[in-house]
């Protein structure tokens, strides 16, 4: 995985950046007080090609990972994969937020983003649903797929 500026730099081709700002004009994280694209971009550029990642990664958890930077991007910049891969790298040096934690040790443990307990189950009633069930070789299925992806290490 990528460590370094210089390393993200010339896989995403960040010199073709032209500031023309698109994607920050279409971002609703910045437009929020989130993260700011193409100050995150330029930042990258002027920084020291060997400088880590984890150095510049402070606001990539405020993006809300929509896309809309990298389908604005005149000069094709996946500036959504580069918070990605910034993101990963984050959370790899145990930097990821506790929400973002919790929510993947839910996934991990039962395969969803969220706690299913009597209480949820009640009110799925109340609205005619089904109550949800948990499928335990499903479970056992993700945490596999899981291992051998490298998104846990149980």
């Amino acid at each position: 995985m990528f460590q370094t500026v210089g390393e993200i730099a010339s896989s995403f081709s960040l010199l073709e950046c032209t500031q023309c700002g698109m994607c920050t004009d279409v971002c609703p994280s910045g437009r929020n007080g989130g993260i700011i694209p193409d100050v995150l971009i330029d930042s990258l550029m002027n920084a020291s090609p060997s400088a880590e990642l984890s150095d510049l990664s402070r606001d990539v958890w405020k993006c809300l990972m929509c896309h809309r930077c990298s389908y604005s991007c005149p000069e094709g910049i996946d500036v959504a994969g580069v918070i990605r891969i910034m993101r990963y790298n984050s959370a790899m040096s145990g930097n990821a937020p506790k929400r973002f934690t919790r929510i993947a040790g839910m996934f991990a443990a039962a395969g969803r983003a969220f706690p299913v307990n009597e209480l949820v189950n009640r009110r799925r009633e109340e609205l005619g649903l089904e109550a949800i069930a948990t499928d335990a070789d499903a479970v056992d299925e993700l945490k596999m797929i899981m291992k051998r992806t490298g998104f846990c290490n149980e």
